[in-house]
């Protein structure tokens, strides 16, 4: 073998495998905003990808990671990350995963020398493909192997003298959106300008609020809307699954509401998943998408109902936690069955508001608000026929 072939095989890492799982940690440039129309799967297993990047490259330092070099995510460990256990159902998630994931793109915002006195640098946002090559329609189905492209590499691998931030996976992994994973990202990437504080306060604008989370400019134009369905949620995931907690003001310029001022509290909080008797029924609000991972992980449709449920002693209980609902509400097909009925519309609706509005909000209370529910229990069981409760 030639010099020339010696020196070509040492220029790049073939490949990258690790077992980062739970305890694992991702490290990314601050000046990447995010990949952008992505489920949370996707997301997740792009940051997963990335941070076997990370342990490859911290493991082999004489050898660069390139388009060449292929980045091995192991089904087992991909499934635990993303809290499924069953051999098929990891299957099906990672399936969908690999069909949407190549033609997905990224977010980025790039400072560039200018000749304005005035200004050393301008800032330029640009869209680039994540993703070179992605394999996984092989006979074992052992690993979804990823190949990313020049243009994305260099904001997840030779950090060393960037600036960029680290993240914990279990933290980024409890949060089932990818809106609550951006918030949190942002968060935890200027948490060190209020290291030594308790409790610190980021303002944004609702302009900038809605293009973090990926949330277009005219979708929910009301603020009490993008409150309701959007932020809300986000706050609540975050407090709930990670060891933040939020608070929020709005930040208003006369009447309008103009932007967002969270409040961030540091601190360690243990996340419970509530216990209930083995012989109790536990219902679950499952999106329609959904209905293959659940039913892989062993729930049962109740048609009576209209529920997926497991019983409490489950043995993957905590797998299926994610689509518990709320204690006292009701799941989205139960919801969905309410809210077009021609008897409760012509009960419950409000002058003035449109159809989709009067769905859109009484949808929200049926799933979210014990209290309208319990002061309605009576004859939403009688709408739906059955008891729903």
């Amino acid at each position: 073998m030639s010099d020339l072939n010696e020196k070509e095989e040492i220029e790049y890492l073939p490949y990258c495998i690790g077992n980062i799982r739970h305890n694992g940690v991702v490290s990314t440039s601050n000046r990447l905003i995010r990949p952008i129309e992505l489920s949370s799967n996707e997301y997740k297993a792009l940051l997963y990808a990335m941070a076997v990047a990370n342990y490859g490259e911290k493991n082999n330092l004489d050898h660069e990671i390139t388009e060449q070099t292929y980045i091995y995510l192991h089904k087992d460990d991909l499934g635990e990350l993303l809290g499924l256990n069953k051999k098929n159902s990891i299957n099906v998630a990672i399936d969908r995963i690999y069909k949407e994931l190549s033609s997905r793109v990224a977010h980025f915002v790039i400072e560039e020398p200018v000749d304005d006195l005035k200004r050393k640098v301008k800032k330029v946002h640009s869209v680039v493909p994540i993703i070179r090559e992605l394999r996984w329609e092989d006979d074992s189905k052992n690993a979804l192997q990823i190949r990313f492209t020049s243009e994305v590499l260099p904001y997840f691998t030779r950090l060393a003298n960037g600036n960029f931030t680290t993240y914990q996976l279990k933290d980024l992994f409890a949060l089932d959106s990818v809106t609550s994973m951006s918030l949190y990202s942002y968060i935890v990437k200027n948490e060190f300008k209020y290291a030594n504080l308790d409790a610190y306060e980021v303002e944004l604008s609702l302009e900038n609020l809605k293009a973090l989370i990926d949330i277009g400019d005219k979708k929910y134009d009301r603020w009490v809307d993008f409150r309701r369905y959007i932020l809300d949620k986000i706050v609540e995931e975050i407090n709930n699954k990670t060891s933040l907690e939020l608070e929020y003001d709005s930040i208003k310029k006369g009447r309008p509401v103009v932007g967002v001022r969270f409040k961030i509290i540091n601190g360690q909080k243990e996340i419970l998943i509530p216990q209930s008797n083995e012989k109790t029924k536990i219902y679950l609000d499952v999106d329609f998408n959904d209905n293959a991972l659940v039913k892989e992980l062993g729930a049962k449709f109740d048609m009576t109902v209209r529920s997926w449920y497991i019983y409490a002693n489950d043995p993957n209980y905590k797998e299926l936690s994610k689509w518990f609902k709320p204690e006292g509400c009701l799941t989205d097909s139960q919801a969905n069955v309410i809210v077009n009925d021609n008897l409760f519309q012509m009960e419950f609706s409000t002058p003035g508001v449109s159809m989709n509005e009067f769905k859109k909000e009484m949808k929200y209370k049926l799933k979210n608000d014990r209290d309208f529910v319990q002061a309605n229990r009576k004859r939403l069981n009688e709408i739906f026929g059955k008891e729903v409760i």
